[in-house]
């Protein structure tokens, strides 16, 4: 973690039945700071659900070797 936060991946979905998408991320010092950060900055589209997750809690299937780019 930085020292303005760490990293948050944000998911949303503009109907029911369709899966979620990743739309962006936000950087927050806590959980509640970044699911407000996500609903503000990514407003422009009328979502029916948006999740947010720290980037270290998401479980890799395939992972990139090496370094990865910024």
């Amino acid at each position: 973690m930085s020292k303005s936060g760490e990293v948050y991946e944000v998911f949303a979905r503009q109907r029911r039945k369709e899966p979620l998408q990743h739309v962006g991320t936000v950087v927050a010092p806590n959980d509640d700071l970044a699911a407000t950060f996500a609903r503000s900055i990514y407003n422009e589209e009328p979502w029916v659900e948006m999740r947010v997750t720290a980037r270290r809690n998401l479980i890799p299937a395939i992972e990139l070797k090496g370094e990865m780019p910024l």
